[in-house]
């Protein structure tokens, strides 16, 4: 037979024991997550506000650059003129005028403050508004690019007027460099005005400049229009010689969506180029310093906005403030503490960063170039 064996006690844990150990255990997993989800919440904030700073400062640089360069060129012009549908479209709710309200002035930089809530972006691809109460700004820069360098000339006789059509006879040499929906300024007697390439003829070598130009309004055959004028068409011919250069209109504005858009007009195969330079911007604004005087002989105060062509030729230096906020939310008082602030940020949560920098305009105003 086997013996019977009786154990009095065996390995184990009781059920109070495990209890217990099942409640530290709790309590370390409860710490550990809290500690690791504070962790998580401060490296997603740490990454949004610098992804936050990245995109104010590279809009700070690229803007910064194009206004350090703004009037690259334009020297020898004295004066350039648009159609008034055209600037107050494109341009600016304000021209500039300089003697015929028609056909307004456009500086080196041109300026448009505060635009209204529910103004459509113009010949946006997806129709979409403007940021309302920010700022828009607009420079001019001559395109190196185009023909090396150098501008097409036209000798007197070779632009006429054709029922709606301005016709430049650029030459079959030169009829290669231009291209159907382009911006092109016409220069003449220290003056320029732009146009729209509605039809080349590689047979002719004649550019047409049509009037009905894709909505810009800028071709315009009457003995007022620009181009008339600088050129002095007399009886459908020209009489002075002119010349064609790309002269590129680079402005900045900011959508609805909080982006922050570079367009150019004058750019290679097509009348204007988008392209966004930064994301989740909640403000731009500008202001213009001159170095005019005023009653009292002091340097006047920094302006919202350029109004005549006195402060065209004056402008010195321009201020640029951006304000941006984070792409999520990240700070709960910020729901509490920001419901408007010189960011322009909301109640959201986001948190918002702004800041400001101040650029001197090298060139100046091309007119000060015709001052004695």
């Amino acid at each position: 037979m086997r013996p019977t064996s009786k154990f009095n006690s065996q390995s184990g844990y009781s059920m109070v024991e495990l209890m217990v150990a099942l409640g530290i255990t709790l309590v370390i997993s409860a710490a550990s997550f809290a500690l690791f989800s504070g962790s998580m919440k401060f490296t997603n904030s740490t990454y949004h506000m610098t992804d936050a700073e990245e995109a104010l400062r590279n809009a700070h640089e690229v803007m910064n650059r194009d206004l350090t360069t703004a009037g690259d060129g334009l020297r020898g012009i004295g004066t350039i003129t648009a159609p008034v549908g055209f600037v107050q479209t494109f341009l600016t709710r304000t021209p500039v005028t300089c003697n015929d309200p028609n056909y307004p002035c456009i500086g080196v930089v041109t300026s448009d403050d505060s635009i209204p809530a529910g103004t459509a972006v113009p010949l946006a691809s997806t129709a979409v508004n403007f940021q309302p109460n920010s700022d828009r700004i607009s420079m001019l820069t001559v395109d190196t690019n185009f023909n090396t360098g150098n501008a097409v000339s036209l000798l007197a006789g070779k632009i006429t007027i054709s029922g709606t059509s301005t016709l430049l006879n650029v030459g079959t040499a030169n009829i290669g460099l231009f291209q159907v929906n382009e911006i092109y300024a016409v220069v003449s007697q220290n003056s320029a005005a732009f146009g729209v390439v509605t039809a080349v003829n590689t047979v002719t070598g004649v550019v047409t400049l049509n009037n009905t130009d894709g909505g810009f309004g800028l071709n315009q055959t009457s003995a007022t229009a620009p181009i008339s004028v600088l050129s002095t068409v007399i009886s459908g011919v020209s009489t002075q010689p002119a010349s064609i250069m790309r002269i590129q209109i680079i402005q900045y504005f900011v959508d609805a969506n909080g982006l922050l858009v570079r367009r150019v007009y004058g750019v290679r195969g097509a009348s204007f180029i988008d392209s966004v330079v930064a994301e989740h911007i909640t403000n731009l604004q500008f202001r213009y310093m001159t170095n005019l005087l005023d009653a009292n002989g002091n340097v006047q105060q920094p302006k919202r906005v350029i109004a005549t062509s006195t402060e065209q030729s004056g402008l010195r230096q321009i201020e640029t403030s951006i304000g941006v906020e984070t792409a999520k939310a990240i700070n709960a008082a910020t729901n509490v503490n920001s419901s408007s602030n010189a960011c322009g940020a909301s109640p959201n949560g986001k948190q918002s960063i702004c800041s400001t920098t101040a650029t001197t305009v090298r060139n100046l105003q091309f007119r000060q170039a015709l001052a004695p």
